[in-house]
């Protein structure tokens, strides 16, 4: 008579470790997305925040504050 359908003990251990590592691997993706690297560089906005918090704290002149107004557009 035939018990477990022609399956084995081993069978059921190499299906767990292949759901395991599915699993790793879907977990792994999404965690690589969620925490990927943001683009790095400047928006025009954040520039012109950056030259008025400096404006405000004195560090710059109001004809400097100008002059970089004037070149960042």
């Amino acid at each position: 008579m035939m018990y477990g359908y022609g399956f084995n003990t081993a069978d059921g251990w190499w299906m767990l470790a292949a759901m395991v590592i599915l699993a790793v691997a879907i977990l792994g993706s999404v965690w690589m997305i969620v925490h990927r690297p943001r683009a790095v560089g400047t928006s025009r906005s954040s520039s012109e925040e950056i030259l008025r918090e400096r404006f405000a704290r004195g560090e710059i002149t109001g004809e400097q504050f100008d002059e970089a107004k004037k070149r960042l557009g």
